[in-house]
């Protein structure tokens, strides 16, 4: 009788004893993990429903629920709003602040509604099934599709905000410029560079050359900047395929057509004597340490990569020894070597290299 009240006894005990550990930490820890995701949701459900175009004026609750519709009082969907810092509130209405403006709106040629897409969508597919891929290995996309669908419209709209105007002025700066006739960007995925240096320069007719089912998204981007005259597309692999021949500038952003030294051969092959070649890559400065970060880079994959994933491609140094040696060997001569700001990385910047075939 005695061994059954002592069991009973440590098997009831934490029904009159209360935890060894008090419980408000870890209830504060987890609201806070939550508070973080919701707002995120919120966002991105308010960018897909228009809001923040309507919010460029003040608006009621009931006018906001007027243009939802949503069968029940928006209350505290508007309040919701508020907590996100990215509207103001006055005399009982709410407007965007000058940042939702810039980067919410969809009207602005700013709005980064893709990156808010690509982060939603990595929460889903990667984050809330976490223990499923950290047992059986991670998520396999389709390359072609996982770039045309999900990576490239966020890489455009975060180019926007800064790293492909550093890298257009310093371009446009080279000497002979204005008399370029022909460039290609490689790897060029959405195209900005292609369309942004053909629009600085009327004599010059560019080429994005990328997978073929990334050719789409460029062929986009490029009929809706009234482009489609001067910059083509061409559908190929860089490493298998001819890139052309007879270029005055060839480009080349966050690819490894720009980063593999046994690239370097075919780039001063296909460059006129005195043309430029353009190189902006990660690597060789240190990245701030985001555990999290690092880790989701391992979550996916593609689903014809042969070999698991060895390093983030942030993390592998760009202006190596050996990639040094190549450009000479290639008759490419450094021009200049230049930091160009990634403010989708805090803190962190990527190399931008400027070489002239002799």
């Amino acid at each position: 009788m005695k061994n059954f009240t002592d069991n009973l006894n440590t098997a009831c005990k934490a029904l009159w004893e209360s935890p060894p550990v008090p419980p408000d930490d870890f209830f504060s820890l987890v609201r806070n993990f939550n508070h973080g995701a919701r707002l995120l949701c919120l966002v991105h459900a308010s960018v897909r429903l228009g809001i923040f175009e309507i919010l460029e004026e003040w608006r009621s609750e009931k006018e906001i629920e007027d243009y939802i519709k949503y069968p029940h009082p928006v209350t505290d969907y508007f309040q919701g709003l508020i907590k996100t810092g990215l509207v103001d509130y006055k005399d009982e209405k709410i407007r965007n602040t000058p940042v939702a403006s810039t980067y919410l709106n969809r009207e602005s040629p700013y709005f980064q509604g893709a990156y808010i897409d690509k982060s939603v969508q990595h929460l889903k597919d990667l984050w809330v099934n976490l223990s499923v891929i950290m047992s059986s290995g991670p998520v396999a996309y389709d390359e072609e599709v996982f770039f045309a669908n999900l990576s490239l419209p966020s890489m455009a709209q975060n180019a926007i905000c800064g790293r492909l105007q550093e890298v257009v002025s310093a371009v446009r700066s080279l000497p002979g410029f204005l008399k370029m006739k022909k460039m290609v960007d490689l790897g060029g995925g959405h195209g900005l560079y292609a369309i942004a240096l053909a629009c600085q320069n009327p004599n010059l007719t560019a080429t994005v050359f990328d997978l073929p089912g990334i050719i789409p998204l460029a062929e986009e981007y490029i009929k809706r900047h009234e482009m489609s005259s001067r910059v083509k597309t061409k559908g190929g692999n860089f490493f298998e395929d001819p890139i052309g021949q007879d270029y005055d500038l060839i480009l080349s952003s966050s690819n490894p057509s720009g980063k593999r030294p046994d690239m370097l051969g075919k780039i001063s092959d296909a460059l006129m004597p005195g043309g430029y070649f353009v190189s902006i890559q990660p690597g060789d400065e240190i990245a701030p340490y985001d555990p999290l970060h690092e880790l989701e880079f391992f979550l996916w994959t593609f689903d014809k990569e042969d070999h698991p994933k060895q390093t983030w491609t942030r993390n592998k140094k760009f202006l190596t020894d050996e990639y040094l040696q190549a450009l000479m060997e290639n008759n490419l001569n450094i021009c200049s070597i230049s930091r160009v700001s990634d403010p989708y990385v805090k803190d962190y910047g990527v190399t931008m290299m400027i070489a002239q075939k002799n």
